[in-house]
């Protein structure tokens, strides 16, 4: 009932629409694409498939695809894959252990996060989907916000939320106003199957201690992370909306820049592989 909620109060998608939703094999974004495929059934111009992004990470990938894959086949729910080593090239892996990712200095999670964006949309442009739902939860949305503050992001826009461009596949979090406890206690009442294991890379994120900061403060004030949230997206409305963006021109998705940060670091990284 919260996630309907959250989905109307936030007009986050609409009765017709193709939704694509990210799935990785975890608990959020199984229970999400469970939740989603229950709310669809009420909606029959809507319809629903599960998109995945394999990044190429050995033995970690394989076992969550696994999951994902059985889990949307018993939901009914067809699962489009897409792969970094279609889209760009190269695995994840191979960006890291030739040592290209540490000669451009960047962090494995930083060109994950990255390339992984732009593999979501190429496959939910491959599916013809008019909405991708993502399963970032209360936690990551104010993780989100906080990372970004902490990088000195000038153009932060609230996250999560349906925003319409000609050419661009909006992106939404049904999950935006849910704790990450309640989506496990979900998972566990649901028997959601998901991966427990950690991805290798993880400690490598700057994200890490910012989710261990955030998890205490909770528990010693409860009700914080909807307080970050509420601050958060009030300071927002109040700034001016955001002017016109670029579009890369390599991929032509929206940028800021002359060629969108993920062109950037696929080129970089093709090009220290070919040395």
């Amino acid at each position: 009932m919260r996630v309907r909620r959250t989905i109307s109060k936030y007009d986050l998608l609409k009765p017709f629409d193709r939704i694509a939703v990210g799935v990785s094999g975890g608990k959020d974004s199984l229970s999400l694409l469970k939740i989603l495929q229950r709310i669809e059934r009420d909606f029959p111009r809507a319809t629903l498939e599960a998109v995945l992004v394999d990044e190429g990470i050995p033995v970690y990938r394989e076992e969550s695809m696994r999951i994902a894959e059985e889990f949307a086949s018993s939901l009914g729910v067809e699962l489009t894959k897409v792969s970094f080593k279609e889209l760009f090239g190269f695995t994840l892996a191979e960006a890291v252990e030739s040592g290209a990712a540490k000669e451009l200095g960047l962090q494995p999670c930083t060109i994950c996060g990255v390339l992984r964006r732009k593999a979501l949309t190429l496959a939910a442009k491959r599916v013809g989907a008019t909405v991708v739902a993502m399963a970032h939860t209360l936690d990551d949305v104010v993780q989100t916000y906080l990372l970004n503050l902490l990088r000195g992001e000038a153009r932060i826009q609230p996250l999560g939320l349906r925003r319409e461009a000609e050419g661009v596949i909006p992106r939404v979090t049904p999950f935006r106003l849910i704790p990450e406890r309640e989506v496990v206690f979900y998972a566990y009442l649901n028997k959601v199957p998901y991966q427990t294991h950690t991805c290798p890379y993880a400690h490598t994120s700057m994200r890490d201690p910012i989710r261990l900061f955030l998890t205490s403060y909770e528990e010693r004030y409860p009700g914080s992370l909807y307080a970050f949230l509420n601050s958060f997206e009030k300071m927002l409305l109040t700034r001016k909306p955001r002017e016109e963006e670029n579009r890369c021109e390599i991929c032509g998705e929206p940028t800021n820049r002359r060629i969108c940060r993920a062109c950037e670091i696929e080129m970089k990284i093709r090009e220290k592989l070919r040395r």
